[in-house]
């Protein structure tokens, strides 16, 4: 029997996400309701500890009706702790994890790497201090209010970057006013200046396996350009910058093929708790679609039928970020 498909939702999220539930009671640090998640030195999940360079450990504390999470990595070599925070939820979400309380975070030889706090809401309060491996201070930014949330009342906070020293000591930003570099774990960075505390002139970075530069007047990317290995040079600007997926037709027609293309008998749909199903998968960077994923109650007949039905119309145009093409994952929420 044909069904229509009524509406969508689309959620993006940028970056990979892992879950393996973990089940070794052989493990100290593990317990039955513990998830655990394996990364790679850049920051991508990979599937066993032996090929980790570091694991997270996502804890559940007190009951069910008042829970929190306990969010704690390590370093796979040493066992030694790479950061440590709370959350009110067990995953991470679109801008990643929400903390509540302190969140700490640790180098390899087990010198403080950051100190920040997080109000009831997940956001960043107080004054956050980043230090260098050898426990000088290299960074102290505080929280300013830059504005109220019209949908929840709770206030909207902006960083103001007080100091930033070299690690000799030497001053090179004080009060919103100087050079600034953002260093993060996977090697990738930014720098530039600063100017009443917000981006000005040249910015030059690393991610995604190739440099890039950005102009920028009063915080506003005026332009951007991407240098690749090959030589190919990717221009963009603030409209530009970051776009999503888009599929082979028009979305409106995408979804009608889609419809056309799903024809489950009665004896599936009798098996639907809900006649919403969520429909998750990744749109790779040559926009291949593929890691469909399903609630866990979606009957093994129904996921295939809408798996097929999807990757027939073909491949999508990749999302791209500063005109690099990028993974990126996608949810379709669909009414049969």
């Amino acid at each position: 029997m044909k069904r229509s498909i009524l509406f969508l939702f689309i959620l993006i999220l940028f970056g990979p996400k892992v879950q393996v539930f973990c089940f070794e009671k052989a493990d100290p640090k593990c317990r039955i309701d513990t998830v655990v998640n394996y990364f790679d030195r850049s920051g991508n999940p990979v599937a066993t500890k032996a090929e980790s360079q570091s694991y997270q450990l996502i804890v559940p504390i007190g009951n069910d009706s008042d829970r929190f999470f306990n969010i704690v990595s390590y370093y796979t070599d040493t066992d030694s702790m790479k950061s440590f925070a709370y959350s009110p939820d067990s995953k991470a979400g679109v801008l990643g994890w929400k903390y509540v309380g302190e969140s700490t975070t640790y180098y390899p030889n087990g010198q403080l790497k950051s100190l920040e706090k997080f109000d009831p809401h997940g956001l960043a309060i107080d004054s956050s201090y980043y230090y260098y491996p050898t426990g000088k201070l290299k960074m102290l930014v505080t929280q300013v209010q830059s504005g109220q949330n019209p949908f929840t009342g709770t206030p909207i906070n902006k960083p103001y970057y007080l100091l930033y020293l070299d690690s000799l000591g030497n001053y090179l930003l004080k009060r919103g006013n100087g050079f600034i570099r953002f260093d993060y774990d996977n090697g990738d960075y930014i720098e530039g200046e600063l100017k009443d505390n917000e981006r000005e002139g040249k910015w030059e970075g690393w991610n995604m396996e190739s440099r890039y530069e950005e102009q920028y007047l009063a915080g506003v990317l005026q332009s951007g350009k991407r240098f690749r290995a090959n030589g190919e040079l990717i221009s963009y600007d603030a409209d530009t910058r970051e776009s999503a997926p888009i599929p082979s037709l028009k979305m409106n027609q995408f979804m009608k093929a889609v419809s056309r293309q799903i024809d489950l008998p009665d004896n599936l749909i009798a098996q639907l708790k809900s006649a919403i199903i969520h429909v998750k998968f990744v749109v790779n960077e040559d926009g291949r679609l593929s890691d469909f994923k399903y609630d866990s109650d979606i009957p093994s007949g129904v996921k295939e039928k809408i798996t097929t039905a999807i990757q027939s119309v073909g491949p999508w145009k990749p999302g791209r970020l500063q005109g690099e093409p990028v993974v990126i994952n996608y949810t379709i929420l669909i009414r049969l």
